[in-house]
């Protein structure tokens, strides 16, 4: 072991590796206690977890769809040059998916109307009040995001996969390593 010497005329021990110098020092023990949970607590969690897949699981078909329309929708608008053309093509689109998609999506429960919101921003890379606005108008889209708003739910919620919803993320990459 040799040392270094340091501005304060201190010498710092230190190891030559493969002509890399690693400092070298000895720290004292220090004593890591996990705080206990009950079992209670543990059982709590894993209802929360599991009734969150479910949700996820119920929900995120709807968002691939949405996410797939949006994207034709988005195609066929590329090719329009008109305004009356590109109105009339969006309610007709509007139409189709109000068809389709709103007694299911009527059934929804709020926290997976919740979950709906955060996968069509994961799907789309943009949120739901952005969609409405660009394809039913500003008007229509602060209407409906203070009816969700009086809901508890935010049409201009993003995806956090890191942070919020690294549980939904784990659950969506599950499902689609399922699917592979």
């Amino acid at each position: 072991m040799n040392h270094l010497y340091a501005q304060e005329k201190e010498y710092l021990p230190y190891i030559v590796t493969n002509n890399d110098t690693i400092f070298h020092a000895w720290l004292p023990e220090v004593l890591v206690i996990g705080k206990k949970r009950s079992q209670h607590w543990y059982y709590r969690q894993q209802k929360r977890l599991t009734r969150l897949e479910y949700n996820v699981r119920k929900v995120y078909p709807y968002a691939r769809a949405a996410a797939t329309k949006i994207q034709e929708i988005e195609n066929k608008i590329a090719r329009i040059s008109s305004e009356n053309e590109r109105k009339a093509l969006l309610k007709e689109e509007y139409s189709q998916l109000m068809t389709t998609f709103k007694a299911p999506l009527m059934k929804l429960s709020i926290t997976q109307g919740r979950i709906l919101i955060r996968l069509i921003y994961r799907e789309t890379q943009h949120t739901s009040f952005s969609h409405i606005q660009t394809y039913r108008g500003s008007v229509n889209a602060y209407f409906w995001q203070s009816i969700a708003r009086i809901f508890g739910h935010n049409l201009k919620a993003v995806y956090d996969p890191q942070g919020e919803d690294a549980e939904i993320e784990a659950i969506v990459q599950k499902i689609i390593h399922k699917t592979q």
